[in-house]
């Protein structure tokens, strides 16, 4: 009996179909102006500021949100997403945001990782000159 049930399983999990198991495989991306993303730019900016930095700034809204196409074809598993928005910042200011979003780079390879830089805002260039290694 158990063997049978255990057949069962396995036939109704092989005979199902490829794109019901195709978000694991790729994995989920979201898209540039998703809220989810926005918010984990606006933490590490303000992340930086508090343990760092000490600008006194934070960035109120985003504004012209696009996707970078990506030039060179990559064939690696993981996905990956360029974007660009306008920053406003509380001191009246705006500044170009350049991020990243990537599949499996979040907790325990299971979610998306989103990397972001202002390259006014990055004195160090922990992203290279003017954010070049998280540009397409």
């Amino acid at each position: 009996m158990k063997r049978l049930l255990l057949l069962c399983l396995v036939a109704a999990g092989l005979s199902a179909p490829a794109p019901a198991f195709a978000w694991w495989k790729k994995g989920y991306l979201p898209s540039c102006d998703a809220s989810g993303v926005m918010i984990r730019v606006l933490e590490q900016f303000r992340y930086a500021d508090r343990k760092t930095f000490h600008w006194g700034v934070d960035i109120k809204g985003f504004s012209d949100t696009y996707e970078v196409p990506e030039v060179i074809q990559n064939s690696s598993l993981i996905a990956r997403r360029y974007c660009r928005s306008t920053a406003w910042l509380t001191d009246g200011r705006s500044e170009e945001v350049v991020y990243l979003i990537e599949t499996k780079q979040g907790f325990a390879s299971v979610t998306y990782g989103v990397q972001s830089c202002l390259p006014a805002y990055d004195p160090w260039h922990v992203y290279g000159s003017w954010c070049r290694s998280i540009k397409p």
